[in-house]
């Protein structure tokens, strides 16, 4: 028993040393891959599938489709719950893998409406764990820089996989039905699956490990206070500390700046208020897990929300109704090269998109975060006013193109927010945090297009779309612009 405890202490700390910040990243970008990639091949073909194999009523393909942003937001909060209270990534990682394994044996022997039912639940769940916890490893592998580049990358493969998956599964299905796409789901899970367990150490235990200066050749600079369980003596919130690089004297707040590239004094204004990054301490100093409701009604994390919602639900609301637009303009035939065209934009701008909200946010301080998502809201009621009122496909093509700078510039910054907020409040909520983004995903994608849907019915493409999209951005707007608006009166107040 002893020799296998040594192995298995072996090969733990050898897992340690060849896991990285960059390894658990492009894990994580991988992951999301697979999980938009099983979406997208089982969606494109369930109209197939229900009225051609199953014959079942085309009433029921809208409830089976909400069925996977309800098991989203299950898998979402089951995930962030037990993730922050537990400490235990990997473990709810693999779990996630299994569930897609799980869900893809379903798929393979579904042969009625109700198997396509649980199916899409199950999956949903599966994407809900996969999603929260792969943006979360992320920030706590990155607690000392801004992630809007981070994640940029990770919904890049997004892309990817969101443009390729339809085709995909239009080819598997007509190969071999259900069972071809549902042999792809399960080999897709295994995958993960292997790819968590031998590959990745829990990364809060690499947090700990960066963090206490045990990685010599870590690429980033150490926070000035380790976080949760991995810190039995967090610094006291009055004490000062010394930076190993420039062996100045920092407040751990004044440290949290200046190793995220916010400096200090002035701009200090610019980063989050000390009423948004409160903790309470335990007996031992360790911080205390926020709960969903605190921590949602935090100011940017209530933004972030809003703005994931608008984004998303914008996004998702297209995709219904311009399908139906296009046979309007008689190019039925166009259909798939639509989104093809929109899915390039979006893969090709996204690492740009991150780039430079790091880079303003780094030289301006956190509200231009905000107005970045101000100027991704409002340029959204520009661009899709032009495909909206535009007279030919052409036109609707350029402004759907041009709407993918849009949608970047008002969903990377806030999906970058909570873990940027996260690392710097100093709590146990990472895993939270994005269990919340993951149900904004999730509510977006469900309440958008049936309101899109039906109001296209009853009035057409151009004045309804028009008239949502400026609806939910002005007050995304709005929203976005409280944060800068309260920093400003709140200075003013300082220097009086």
């Amino acid at each position: 028993m002893f020799v296998l405890d040594s192995k298995f202490n072996r090969i733990k700390a050898l897992r340690q040393i060849r896991c990285s910040p960059v390894t658990i990243w492009a894990t994580s970008s991988l992951f999301l891959f697979i999980d938009t990639f099983v979406y997208a091949l089982t969606v494109a073909n369930l109209p197939d599938i229900l009225q051609t194999s199953m014959h079942a009523s085309k009433a029921v393909n809208g409830v089976v489709t909400a069925m996977f942003g309800v098991g989203a937001i299950l898998g979402s909060l089951v995930a962030g719950l037990l993730s922050d209270r537990f400490h235990k990534r990997r473990i709810i990682q693999l779990v996630g893998a299994v569930v897609y394994i799980a869900a893809g044996i379903i798929f393979y022997f579904a042969s009625g409406y109700y198997h396509m039912l649980i199916f899409r639940l199950i999956n949903g769940m599966a994407s809900g764990i996969a999603c929260t916890l792969l943006y979360t490893v992320v920030g706590d592998v990155y607690p000392a820089n801004l992630l809007g580049f981070k994640v940029a990358i990770i919904y890049f493969c997004n892309n990817i996989a969101y443009t390729i998956g339809p085709i995909c599964g239009q080819k598997l299905y007509e190969l071999d039905g259900v069972r071809a796409a549902g042999a792809i789901v399960i080999a897709l899970g295994v995958l993960e699956f292997i790819l968590v367990y031998v590959l990745l150490e829990d990364s809060l235990v690499l947090r700990g490990l960066l963090q206490s200066h045990e990685t010599p050749s870590s690429p980033l600079p150490l926070a000035p206070c380790d976080v949760g369980i991995l810190t039995p003596h967090c610094h006291n919130s009055n004490a000062s500390i010394k930076s190993s690089e420039d062996g100045a004297s920092y407040t751990p707040r004044e440290a949290n700046n200046a190793t995220i590239g916010i400096p200090e004094g002035k701009e200090s204004h610019d980063r989050l208020r000390t009423s948004d990054s409160t903790i309470s301490l335990n007996n031992d100093g360790i911080p205390v897990t926020t709960s969903f409701w605190r921590l949602f009604l935090k100011l940017p994390v209530l933004i972030a929300t809003i703005s994931i919602i608008v984004s998303m639900g914008i996004q998702c609301l297209l995709e219904s109704v311009v399908p139906l637009h296009i046979d309007d303009l008689g190019e039925s035939d166009k259909g798939g090269i639509t989104f093809v065209i929109y899915g390039l934009a979006l893969t090709i701008l996204v690492p740009v998109i991150g780039q430079v909200s790091n880079w303003l946010i780094g030289r301006y301080g956190e509200q231009a975060r905000y107005y970045v998502m101000i100027f991704g809201s409002l340029t959204s009621i520009l661009t899709l006013a032009l495909l909206a009122f535009g007279k030919t496909y052409g036109v609707m093509m350029v402004a759907y193109s041009f709407y993918a700078i849009s949608n970047l510039s008002l969903c990377i910054p806030a999906q970058s927010s909570y873990g940027d907020f996260s690392n710097y409040l100093g709590a146990d909520s990472m895993a939270r945090s994005y269990a919340i983004a993951s149900i904004a995903w999730s509510i977006g994608a469900i309440a958008f297009p049936p309101i899109g849907t039906a109001l296209y019915d009853s009035a057409g493409f151009s004045k309804p779309t028009f008239g949502l999209v400026v609806t939910s951005c002005v007050l995304c707007t709005l929203a976005c612009l409280f944060y800068p608006l309260r920093e400003y009166y709140s200075a003013r107040r300082a220097y009086r």
